[in-house]
């Protein structure tokens, strides 16, 4: 529980970072003519990429193939909770990580009905 903890801090930290680089740098020169969600994610890209490179020099980790492609994948879902917010990120997961055992649920959130007469 505790990494889940630090992981959710982290995100939180490089969002904030992303989100105030974006805020000052998105009416400079040809960044105006770009939209603002493409810039968070490139700065999102750029900022995860270089987090995981100084945090495992930072924790004495060895740099392994796989760390680099998966802060890729993860700057994305950043860039989202970066533009769309978490309330975003938590509608996604809870439409598709519902626990085992729940009531399935029509599209409008209700309880599906059998219309079998």
């Amino acid at each position: 529980m505790e990494k889940i903890s630090l992981i959710l801090l982290l995100v939180a930290v490089i969002c904030t970072v992303i989100t105030v680089i974006t805020e000052f740098t998105k009416d400079i020169g040809g960044l105006k003519k770009i939209p603002t969600s493409l810039q968070v994610l490139v700065t999102s890209i750029i900022v995860c990429e270089l987090s995981v490179v100084t945090g495992t020099a930072f924790l004495k980790v060895q740099l392994v193939w796989y760390y680099p492609i998966a802060a890729f994948f993860a700057a994305f879902i950043i860039a989202i909770i970066c533009t769309r917010g978490w309330d975003y990120i938590i509608d996604i997961f809870k439409r598709f990580y519902q626990g085992v055992g729940m009531d399935k649920k029509g599209g409008d959130g209700n309880k599906e009905e059998d219309n079998n007469g």
